[in-house]
């Protein structure tokens, strides 16, 4: 009885490594007759779930399945998809994705003694160019430049020219103010980037891929006729059916069974997450 006992774990674990690597095989084998190497798979499941989309590879291969073909498949391709959304690589580009969605923090404003510094190395240094062209330029010739020099020079004064608008403490309290308004739309963002996407945390992504499918794919109507158009391409008889979403349609021609054994596994895997 105690060997019976220790049998019966060892049984399971080795049931479910052989289940998996008859799904993993399965999948394999999906990828191959789709011409999509597990890599280019990867890459696709990560841009359809972090750009909150669906766009699967060589519909016309999907096409070939039989109806029960596609459903048994349904399981095999939505394992796969929890398998790469929990993987340390996936999790360790959703990072990198993460950093790359986060709002960019405002610059602090410069005081008026930065700017006025600014505006005088800006100055002086356009008057030592144009005084250092001037003296390679013919005599005859060098005059043209001091009415610009001038204008420099007097520009360089009104600087520090109490009465400069430019440099107001007025206007230091507008760049303040204006300052304190972007950070509280930066502070803002920033919260509402926490909550899309915590750090480590793919689940809130994942959840909106999920949910995206779910709400473009309910009530497809599967018994909707269609008719072939001017230029031989299939369209709904019905004309409010081919302003649907590019989901639902998918869902129509994949055909009922397909369709609804995807949304019921969606919905489990979402009720997982929560």
């Amino acid at each position: 009885m105690k060997k019976l006992f220790l049998f019966v774990p060892i049984l399971l674990i080795l049931t479910g490594f052989i289940v998996n690597r008859i799904i993993d095989q399965k999948m394999k084998d999906l990828l191959q007759k789709l011409s999509v190497s597990e890599s280019y798979a990867q890459e696709m499941v990560f841009t359809g779930c972090s750009g909150n989309y669906f766009n699967p590879p060589n519909l016309r291969a999907i096409k070939s399945y039989a109806a029960g073909d596609r459903t048994a498949l349904v399981p095999v391709v939505g394992n796969y998809l929890k398998e790469v959304t929990s993987s340390p690589e996936f999790i360790k580009r959703y990072n990198e994705y993460r950093e790359k969605q986060k709002p960019k923090e405002p610059e602090k404003p410069k005081t008026i003694e930065q700017m006025k510094e600014e505006q005088r190395q800006s100055f002086n240094e356009a008057i030592k160019n144009m005084e250092d062209t001037r003296k390679k330029m013919p005599k005859d010739q060098q005059s043209l430049f001091d009415e610009s020099i001038n204008q420099y020079k007097e520009q360089l004064k009104e600087i520090d020219d109490p009465d400069n608008p430019m440099f107001s403490k007025d206007m230091e309290n507008m760049y303040q103010q204006n300052y304190q308004q972007q950070m509280t739309e930066y502070n803002n963002k920033l919260a509402e980037w926490n909550k899309e996407y915590p750090a480590n945390n793919t689940k809130p992504m994942i959840k909106k891929w999920i949910s995206t499918f779910l709400e473009k794919t309910a009530n497809v109507d599967y018994s909707a006729k269609t008719a072939t158009g001017q230029y031989g391409k299939e369209l709904f008889v019905n004309q409010k059916y081919e302003s649907k979403d590019g989901l639902w349609k998918m869902g129509y021609r994949a055909g009922k069974q397909p369709t609804e054994a995807a949304r019921s596994f969606a919905q489990t895997w979402l009720n997982e997450l929560k």
